[in-house]
């Protein structure tokens, strides 16, 4: 990559946006780059002083109003990490919200992107896949985990996980459903606007600097109310805390999507599942048993039977297409990501603590 390449960086002070401007302001001695947000997420504020820099330019703004549009200045790629992340947005609370954030500041960022020519990576979720569709994968009840039975003649599913050629019709939540949206039009931008774009459907991304909560950031949360001593509980499928997802470290979310960047002809237009993958999964049981390994700390965690909305069993990504493309695939292991959050945490605990949970 050229040494002077200017990025824009929607959400540039949540986790993974912060991530990656400091990713990429290390990386690249002549970056110049631009992180746009509101800094409405608790933490936010922790995030911009960790990335300061003579080469980033912060502007504070709210991306589901034009005018935030109009002064930006020309750049070579926009990285759209600016969303609500919580699956349980938009249930209990305000839809329209849910829409600005996830949809509506999307829609304007393509809009820009189309006209001044700005390449477009959309960080979505594996949280578009539909809830009915996972569900009717059969699956068995292991010691510490359900597990996917393999063999099972489902178009996009295989022993790796879900692919990108799953079927997306059926109810996915309404953060789902959001970011679904913007899929869509991203794809009839890049059909009818000349938009060049890549999709990524992350799974769940963890690590330092997180500021994890009970319904987004489950490690980071997992870990908090460890080291401050909160209440935990196994919610949903018998209070078992079986349920599984993959993980990803977020220095390897940062490897990939400078990997695209720097190949983009190879993955221009396209969607991409990027994930931890079969190996790198965690049923809430088998983290709780890392979480005690590594912290050396041991609380009570109760049990809740029933069901949160929107709530799935197992999730496991198939990185393969990203594989074959990129030559991609995770380096850091689970027990590494729960290693360097805990670190973090720890180092930074009286800063920490009474702001999160």
């Amino acid at each position: 990559m050229k040494q002077n390449i200017k990025i824009i960086i929607a959400g540039g002070c949540g986790f993974i946006g912060s991530s990656l401007a400091n990713y990429f302001l290390s990386k690249y001695s002549k970056s110049h780059i631009y992180i746009l947000d509101n800094l409405m997420r608790k933490g936010s504020e922790i995030n911009l002083k960790r990335i300061h820099n003579d080469r980033l330019f912060f502007i504070k703004g709210d991306l589901s109003q034009k005018s935030i549009f109009n002064n930006l200045p020309a750049c070579d790629f926009f990285i759209d990490a600016a969303a609500d992340p919580s699956v349980l947005s938009g249930i209990s609370s305000s839809i329209l919200t849910l829409l600005n954030n996830n949809f509506i500041s999307t829609i304007n960022a393509i809009e820009w992107c189309s006209k001044t020519n700005c390449k477009f990576l959309f960080l979505s979720t594996n949280r578009v896949y539909p809830i009915k569709n996972l569900d009717k994968i059969r699956y068995s009840e292991e010691i510490t985990r359900f597990s996917w039975i393999d063999n099972q003649d489902i178009k996009g599913f295989s022993k790796m996980g879900i692919n990108e050629l799953f079927d997306m019709n059926g109810y996915r939540s309404l953060y789902g459903a959001s970011k679904f949206s913007s899929e869509l039009f991203i794809l009839e931008f890049g059909k009818y606007k000349n938009l060049k774009f890549v999709i990524n459907r992350c799974s769940m991304v963890a690590g330092p600097w997180q500021m994890g909560r009970i319904d987004q950031g489950i490690i980071a949360y997992w870990l908090f109310c460890h080291i401050f001593e909160k209440k935990l509980s196994y919610i949903g499928f018998s209070g078992s805390g079986k349920q599984v997802r993959d993980i990803l470290h977020i220095a390897d979310l940062c490897s990939v999507i400078d990997k695209q960047i720097n190949n983009w002809s190879k993955i221009n237009n396209q969607i991409f599942n990027i994930g931890g993958g079969k190996d790198n999964s965690l049923s809430l049981l088998e983290l709780t048993k890392l979480v005690n390994e590594i912290s050396g700390i041991y609380i009570p965690i109760s049990q809740e039977k029933k069901k949160r909305n929107a709530d799935i069993r197992i999730f496991l990504t198939d990185n393969t297409k990203i594989k074959n493309i990129l030559d991609w695939e995770p380096k850091l292991d689970k027990r590494k990501i729960i290693k360097d959050t805990f670190n973090w945490i720890m180092k930074n605990k009286s800063e920490l603590e009474g702001m999160l949970l």
